[in-house]
């Protein structure tokens, strides 16, 4: 039996999803201060473990003392700008999420940070004593998912389910 046009579309994006988690190594973090006034931005190497993105991150970045005060936070993954095939249609996901961080003496601490190191390098046996720097588990909640022209989707849940496909048609 053929799929539909909306079946398709779904297909290709659920694709695309799992090619952007799969491929992308780096999460961008927006937040802002309780009054709105001072908004910050930063980027982070992840790992990804049974659906929870997992950061270390520096105090030193405004956008992580943000988090640590519980503000509410934005994370987007993009599409590699040398991977897409147009600049204008990247695949992109942004998404809010649950925040708790792993404390130093917990029995995962040790096992995390030894994943990101194998998954992202030696710098991590260096700043993994820096005590500046927080381990964060973010379990995403809702989001948006563009997958092309003309193909946004709701998600939920931290398998970024595809719920209902965004339309200019209200």
């Amino acid at each position: 039996m053929a799929l539909d046009e909306s079946e398709k579309a779904l297909s290709l994006a659920t694709v695309r999803r799992d090619t952007l988690l799969q491929r992308a190594r780096t999460l961008q973090i927006s937040t802002s201060s309780e009054s709105g006034e001072y908004i910050e931005w930063g980027v982070a190497p992840y790992i990804r473990r049974n659906n929870l993105f997992y950061i270390y991150v520096s105090e030193l970045g405004g956008h992580v003392r943000f988090m640590l005060d519980k503000r509410p936070v934005l994370f987007s993954i993009i599409e590699d700008e040398k991977a897409t095939h147009n600049i204008w249609a990247r695949i992109r996901l942004k998404f809010t999420a649950e925040i708790s961080e792993i404390m130093r003496g917990e029995a995962e601490f040790n096992a995390i940070c030894d994943e990101i190191a194998d998954h992202h390098g030696p710098v991590m046996t260096v700043i993994r004593e820096f005590s500046d720097f927080h381990l964060f588990a973010i379990n995403p909640k809702k989001g948006v998912i563009v997958t092309g022209f003309g193909s946004a989707f709701n998600v939920t849940g931290n398998d970024f389910k595809l719920v209902s496909k965004l339309s200019t048609n209200g």
